[in-house]
C-alpha cells in the first residue's frame, strides 16, 4: 500500500484532484468529511464543540451546528480555531488510521484528502505528500463563486492555514491548479502514473 497526503489551500482545488485520482484507480480517505461527520447532531464531538461555544452556533430551530457560523467564530479568532481543532482533530485521526488499518492488507494507492494534513499531525502517515497550488486570485474567485463566500471570509480562511511557500517546500509533488478543470486532467495523469511507479518499489 502507498499512502499519499494530498493538501492544498482552500480553493486550490485538491479535492477535485482527489476526484480525478480515484477516476484512476487511487482509494479516497476524505478527511475533511470525517470532520464533517463529527459534528453531526448527537455525536460525542458535538456536544463538546456546543459545550465550547454554546448554543449560537446551532441553526435557528435545529440542533445542528450551523458551519458558517461556527465558521465566523474560528477564523477570525486563533484562539478559537485553536480550540475547536483540539475537540474535532483527535476524532478526525482516529477515523484516518482506522481506514487506514482496514487497506493495509491491499496494495492499492490510498490518497488521503486533508486539508490540515501538516497542521494535524497527519503528515506522518503518508509515504508521498503532493500539494496542489492555484494563484491567490483564481482561488478568491472560485471560492466567491463556487461557494458564495465573502473576500473577508476568504481572506481570513486562508490567513489560518499555512501559507502556501511552506506547504511546498514540504511536498513530494507539486500540481498547479491555477486553470481549468480540462487543464488538470493531464496533471492527474501525469501524477498517477508517477505513484503508480512508486507503488510498486
Amino acid at each position: 500500500m502507498l499512502v499519499v497526503g494530498l493538501t492544498g489551500g482552500i480553493g486550490a482545488g485538491k479535492s477535485t484532484f482527489a476526484v480525478l485520482l480515484a477516476e484512476r484507480g487511487a482509494q479516497i480517505i476524505d478527511a475533511d468529511a470525517l470532520g464533517r461527520d463529527a459534528l453531526k447532531t448527537g455525536a460525542p464531538t458535538w456536544h463538546a464543540v456546543v459545550e465550547q461555544f454554546g448554543d449560537e452556533i446551532l441553526a435557528p430551530h435545529s440542533m445542528a451546528i450551523d458551519r458558517k457560523i461556527l465558521a465566523g467564530i474560528v477564523f477570525n479568532d486563533d484562539k478559537a480555531l485553536a480550540a475547536l481543532n483540539a475537540i474535532v482533530h483527535p476524532v478526525i485521526m482516529k477515523g484516518v488510521a482506522d481506514r487506514l488499518e482496514m487497506l493495509s492488507v491491499s496494495d492499492e494507492v490510498v490518497v488521503l484528502d486533508a486539508a490540515l494534513i501538516l497542521e494535524a499531525g497527519l503528515v506522518e502517515s503518508v509515504d508521498v505528500l503532493v500539494v496542489v497550488t492555484a494563484d491567490d486570485g483564481v482561488r478568491e474567485q472560485r471560492l466567491a463563486s463556487d461557494r458564495g463566500m465573502t473576500l473577508s471570509d476568504i481572506r481570513a480562511r486562508m490567513a489560518s492555514q499555512m501559507d502556501p511557500e511552506s506547504l511546498l517546500k514540504r511536498a513530494d509533488i507539486v500540481v498547479d491548479n491555477s486553470g481549468t478543470v480540462e487543464d488538470l486532467v493531464p496533471e492527474a495523469d501525469r501524477v498517477w502514473a508517477e505513484l503508480e511507479r512508486l507503488a510498486r518499489r
